[in-house]
């Protein structure tokens, strides 16, 4: 009788395991194909309606949330995978997780009683990368399978974690990339990159964007998913190139950042060998860990500050949907950390080349999945409770420094606030002094905000606002550099040029908390005939725009005036006209006055254009970012732009972004190099990933854009030119400058993302409102020297490195090779000007401090005058 009874029960179990799946729809079913078959992508409609068909066939254990548009007007969507009994708990099981991210307030019993009630939370993240296709088609049937193989594991994964999933976190270059690639389906160009970037903006660096925020979907991420729910784990999906080790999982490369907790970093390992361990058991050849991948940056790692820590997996691609052949003998002998060819400790099973397939990266991809989840389910209580040790650790920190003090006096008041509201939007806390005090033997006046490092997120705060001090790794000693993954600093005081005092020892001061750090509104005399702005603040360059905009007329002082016992100095905005109609940033301070019209020269709305290759340049929409932030408007040119010429008839000052001479010059080779590049040792440029571009994007400006460019900067133009654009304005137009560091060893000299000082003379128009000792973001960047050549015409030094070692935060080697040679040149070409950047001025769009010198190169074109500044009406 009892075993009839079992039977019975088993049957009606499967009864209804079977009535669900049939209830469910499957990926197939939806989109018409399999999931990872070739040359066939879902777009974003069909992936978010997908889940939306979960939701509705499944409501008890899926929710699907839109919460909010990305950059381009897309729904920005988290799903939410759980069990009926946690689905009809969640917001409980979310206030388990807000109590317990911050130790302070509850007690060791209540704890463990949280700790024991409570659920892990993962988060898993697809496609930030657009190029990188698999991951939000595979979260499809990853889901589908979750929810109808009724299998041990699977029950475990949903009764012990909360599962939040963002099928792409780049939902306008999903769909940009998917119609991309179907359009050349079947071609010549099929498989082929993308030639825009595949973020509206910034492309690859979306995924470097995690404490600075800049990108509206960084901000929906963290703000409405990771700071509300604080996951345990946070599972970030990816592919790497194709001739690599089939897909990578922790542990990190060193370095590790220090401030990272130790127990943190042993979970991900732990996390991460659980993965390669499950992947090894299913045969899947070709996973490496400890490669590629360094722990030190928190631009792709904010979770491992905030309690929780980060896991990466990164697959080989195929040519986005299409297969790809790889010999074994094509495989990557110089990986980093790993040889793709030869077996090692954390590479024990080489893949042996062949054909590879999309559905090959989804295999590989719904093994880490299910292994991710299980590993945390198996051991929720572990995680739960290590996630609540480490903010007790947090506040219990030991040695210096005891916190970071921002004075109120700061040249630049609102970026001083914008610092302060990025820290605040990574949970990081304030406070503001209430009355003067004293640290470290230094005064600070009442009004001065205070970050102890004694909080649930003081190490955040720290890897942020301290110098890092990045290791000097060889490849061998006294060998050339081990380069790292990305960059190598971070801190936010020298790269927005905010005063911050770190403080070492233990004060006493009356503070109060503040949640959202501001200065007071601008003040503007709506009775005053003239007012001046001085352009000390970023934000006065917004102001001026939006001024101009609403009918005022602007000059700049063409040398220092003294008003009302002040003096104003050379640069120094003088508005005119109705300014009460325009909405200005907090922060200013406009003073009335009088102005000779000797005194100031007149500002015209520059016409800018932005240089835009088909090799997609990052740069080039860090640069649209930060003119649209700060609303400079501007037009996109094209090669065939560049090479119709006439271009003085359209702009004033044109941009070349960062890029090599050789990608501005050639661009994406033609269809006879390409196929030439294919069989040969010599691949063409934008090849590398076996798929050549349509002709209407290939050749760059050519030897006609050259001229063209000349022609503009010849007759009158302005020519920026950024970081390695600079050598351009070297190469092909001849200016009267070289690249000091052309030639030199990475062995001799290495900058590969570091922060270093150079003296700035605030007396050129292009240092307008600058501080004499300025931190540039340096990157693989050119420095420069005169080459006295008086056809070419002198050039100016407008910041120049020191006599000693520049080097302010991150790695440098070779300091003696940038001593006293320019960092930025006022080059004199005809009639025009070419402003020479060596070094990143808008970086990411975290280098305030040197924005500055990019708004005035925007204003500086017309004929010179007598004073050596330029005419700008």
């Amino acid at each position: 009788m009892r075993t009839l009874f079992r039977l019975a029960v088993f049957h009606l179990v499967a009864l209804f395991a079977f009535t669900l799946q049939a209830q469910i729809p499957s990926p197939e079913q939806h989109l018409g194909f399999p999931v990872g078959e070739d040359r066939k992508l879902a777009d974003w409609e069909q992936v978010t309606t997908y889940f939306q068909k979960l939701a509705a066939a499944a409501p008890d254990r899926v929710r699907f949330e839109e919460i909010g548009k990305s950059t381009l007007g897309k729904p920005f969507v988290v799903v939410t995978i759980s069990s009926p009994e946690n689905m009809g708990q969640l917001a409980h099981y979310q206030q388990i997780q807000q109590r317990l991210s911050d130790p302070r307030g509850v007690s060791r019993d209540e704890a463990e009683r949280l700790i024991h009630e409570g659920k892990a939370v993962v988060l898993i993240t697809c496609t930030v990368h657009s190029t990188e296709v698999a991951s939000t088609q595979t979260a499809m049937e990853f889901v589908y399978r979750l929810l109808t193989e009724n299998t041990p594991e699977h029950q475990e994964i949903l009764n012990n974690v909360i599962f939040l999933l963002v099928p792409s976190l780049n939902p306008d270059g999903q769909d940009m990339v998917v119609k991309w690639y179907r359009k050349y389906v079947g071609t010549p160009y099929e498989g082929a990159q993308p030639v825009e970037l595949y973020h509206h903006y910034v492309g690859h660096d979306d995924n470097r964007d995690w404490y600075m925020f800049t990108q509206v979907e960084s901000q929906l991420t963290v703000g409405k998913i990771q700071n509300p729910w604080h996951p345990e784990v946070v599972y970030d999906v990816h592919q790497m190139g194709t001739g690599s080790a089939r897909l990578f999982v922790p542990p990190f490369l060193d370095p590790v950042d220090p401030n990272v907790d130790p127990l943190l970093v042993q979970e991900t390992n732990m996390l991460g060998t659980s993965m390669a361990g499950a992947l090894a058991s299913a045969g899947k050849q070709g996973v490496a860990i400890n490669a590629i991948y360094d722990f030190w940056t928190p631009a792709r790692h904010y979770q491992a500050y905030h309690g929780g820590l980060r896991v990466l997996t990164e697959s080989a691609s195929a040519r986005l949907a299409s297969p790809v052949r790889v010999r074994f003998e094509d495989l990557d002998q110089n990986g980093l950390g790993y040889n793709a060819q030869r077996a090692s400790w954390n590479f024990p099973d080489p893949w042996r080349g062949g054909e590879w397939h999309l559905r090959d990266i989804v295999d590989y991809q719904l093994i880490a999945y299910e292994a991710c989840l299980h590993t945390v389910a198996q051991n929720r209580e572990m995680f739960v409770r290590n996630f609540y040790n480490l903010g007790v650790r947090a506040m219990n920190r030991k040695g210096g420094p005891y916190a970071f003090v921002i004075p109120p006096d700061q040249h630049d008041l609102p970026t001083a606030m914008k610092m302060l509201n990025t820290l605040r939007f990574g949970l990081v806390e304030i406070q503001r002094a209430k009355q003067p005090f004293a640290a470290d033997g230094m005064q600070f006046p009442a009004g001065s905000w205070v970050i102890q490092l004694n909080q649930p997120y003081g190490s955040y705060a720290r890897t942020l606002l301290e110098r890092q001090k990045y290791p000097d790794l060889r490849e061998y000693p006294g060998g050339p550099p081990k380069r790292p993954y990305d960059v190598t600093a971070q801190t936010l005081p020298l790269l927005m040029g905010v005063k911050t005092l770190e403080i070492e020892q233990p004060f006493t001061a009356e503070l109060e908390k503040v949640d959202g750090p501001d200065a007071a509104p601008a003040r503007v005399d709506s009775r005053a005939r003239q007012l001046l702005l001085r352009s000390d603040s970023d934000y006065a360059f917004l102001a001026v725009n939006r001024l101009a905009k609403a009918g005022a007329t602007i000059a700049r002082l063409s040398s220092p005036l003294h008003n009302g016992g002040h003096e104003f100095p050379a640069g120094t905005f003088v508005v005119s006209g109705n300014a009460a109609q325009a909405k200005l940033p907090n922060g200013l301070e406009f003073t009335a006055a009088d102005v000779p019209a000797s005194s100031a020269l007149a500002v015209k709305a520059p016409r800018i254009g932005i240089y835009t290759s088909y090799l997609a340049s990052m740069d080039e929409g860090w640069t649209r970012w930060l003119f649209d932030q700060f609303e400079f408007p501007y037009t996109r040119i094209y090669d065939k732009d560049v090479r119709a010429g006439d271009l003085n008839s359209r702009f004033d000052v044109i941009v070349l972004p960062d890029q090599a001479v050789n990608a501005i010059v050639n661009g994406n080779a033609r269809a006879a190099a390409a196929a030439a590049g294919e069989g040969g040792t010599q691949r063409a440029i934008g090849d590398s990933q076996g798929g050549r571009v349509p002709e209407e994007f290939t050749g760059g400006i050519g030897a006609a854009g050259v001229e063209a460019l000349n022609l503009f900067v010849t007759q009158g133009g302005t020519l920026v030119t950024l970081n390695s654009a600079s050598n351009f304005a070297i190469e092909r137009l001849g200016v009267g400058a070289r690249n000091v560091l052309q030639g030199v060893a990475n062995k001799d000299f290495y900058g590969p993302g570091s922060i270093l000082r150079v003296d700035v003379d605030p007396a050129h128009p292009l240092a307008w409102g600058m501080e004499r000792d300025t931190a540039i973001w340096f990157e693989h960047s050119p420095a420069f020297a005169p080459t006295f050549d008086r056809a070419a015409g002198d050039v100016v030094n407008v910041a120049t490195y020191p006599g000693g070692n520049p080097l302010m935060s991150g790695w440098l080697l070779g300091d003696q090779f940038l001593q006293q040679h320019a960092a930025l040149l006022d080059a004199p070409l005809g009639r025009g000007h070419v402003v020479m950047f060596g070094f990143r001025p808008q970086y990411r769009g975290q280098s305030y401090g040197t924005f500055k010198l990019l708004f005035n190169a925007l204003y500086y074109f017309g004929p010179v005058t007598q004073l050596g500044s330029r005419n700008q009406g």
